[in-house]
């Protein structure tokens, strides 16, 4: 299969130190792919070296089975990134036309392709309005479609939601499905663990410069659906009486527990056990580790020494 982004033991080092360490990656096509961590993991270091704007210490990487190296590989890329800088005496439209002569969108094509990105970012009012007076929001809507003009086979976006408000979010969402939904692939850079959770088919969380988990939603968590109880007065008795109707033992935060049953009417039974020990029950609630859950968990697992959760 060839993939939209393959990265193959990919090393980046400034002397000593390794922004990124043997990352092997493989993005399908037509995915959503979110690339997940905290600042310095390397993020943005391998949407560099990926657009052959940093080379690579070692290893290789490829876009859809084109070497990176090769100006092929991104005849069909569009890319956002963090920090657009754009000139501001230009009008959002004259930043469009100029951007659409760059990438060699037919000159028949471009009055067209303009419309269509400034209606999908909702700034057809403002198409005039010059660069430098625009908000942050703005600013960003006019990053984004400069990415999609010409109708890319790969997306790259870094932090596309930076400045964005909740409209924001939903309107870029509702895009960036709707581009899924016509074949292009979409490589999301984003601390905004929310959007990403509703967004992306697979994630891979970096952290330090490696790649400590990577799957699709379900894949990632060992914590799957669970009862999450809140109770005061919770002793060793009741623990060993819930573990008996547990998959696996209860996970014990203070008054915070994860409950692993495998049937969710034992929830009743788990009420019971703590009421007729004596406990008092604050609330109970069938719930999933989140996307910020787990990133959290495993980051911090990772930060204070331990890597069992790598795969």
């Amino acid at each position: 299969m060839q993939f939209a982004i393959e990265a193959q033991s990919l090393v980046k080092k400034y002397g000593g130190f390794a922004a990124l360490d043997d990352i092997n990656l493989a993005v399908n096509r037509g995915e959503i792919f979110g690339f997940l961590g905290p600042n310095g993991a390397g993020k943005s270091t391998f949407v560099k070296i990926i657009l052959n704007l940093v080379h690579a210490t070692s290893g290789s990487a490829r876009i859809f089975g084109e070497q990176i190296e090769r100006p092929q590989a991104r005849k069909t890329v569009g890319f956002l990134p963090e920090n657009i800088r754009i000139y501001p005496y230009l009008s959002i439209e004259e930043f469009l036309r100029f951007h659409s002569e760059l990438i060699g969108i037919a000159s028949k094509k471009i009055n067209d392709d303009i419309n269509t990105c400034l209606r999908d970012v909702n700034l057809e009012s403002v198409r005039t309005q010059k660069i430098g007076t625009l908000s942050k929001g703005m600013l960003q809507r006019a990053g984004i479609a400069q990415a999609i003009l010409g109708n890319p086979e790969l997306l790259i976006l870094d932090e596309p939601t930076s400045g964005l408000d909740p409209i924001g979010f939903t309107e870029l969402r509702r895009l960036l499905l709707e581009m899924k939904s016509r074949g292009t692939t979409i490589f999301l850079n984003s601390h905004l663990l929310s959007e990403v959770e509703r967004t992306c088919d697979r994630v891979a969380i970096l952290n330090k410069g490696k790649i400590i988990k990577s799957g699709s939603r379900d894949d990632l968590s060992d914590r799957g659906k669970h009862l999450e109880v809140v109770a005061e007065g919770f002793n060793e008795s009741m623990e060993k009486a819930i573990n008996v109707l547990s998959q696996k033992n209860l996970e014990n935060d203070g008054k915070y527990f994860r409950i692993y049953l495998s049937n969710e009417k034992d929830s009743v039974t788990v009420h019971r056990i703590i009421v007729e020990a004596g406990g008092w029950v604050q609330s109970l609630a069938w719930k999933s580790e989140s996307l910020e859950e787990l990133f959290y968990r495993l980051v911090k697992h990772e930060d204070m020494g331990f890597n069992k959760d790598r795969p």
